[in-house]
């Protein structure tokens, strides 16, 4: 899987979710830009922050790692 995949499966599971890149951000602890470079597949993002992520977003970690 290549980090830009992994971006776009986090904006899918981001927007099913009816949140905006910024809020997911607070909700998480991280900058506001932070969740739109992870999107976007300009840095890399920790275990932790991916658990963060799937807390807020209610789904498995799984989930951002599915190949199309």
């Amino acid at each position: 899987m290549e980090i830009i995949e992994f971006g776009a499966n986090l904006a899918k599971k981001r927007a099913e979710a009816h949140l905006s890149a910024y809020e997911l951000s607070l909700r998480i602890g991280k900058d506001a830009s932070y969740i739109h470079k992870v999107e976007s597949g300009k840095i890399n993002v920790s275990l932790k922050s991916i658990l963060k992520i799937c807390e807020v977003l209610e789904i498995e970690p799984i989930e951002l790692f599915k190949s199309k």
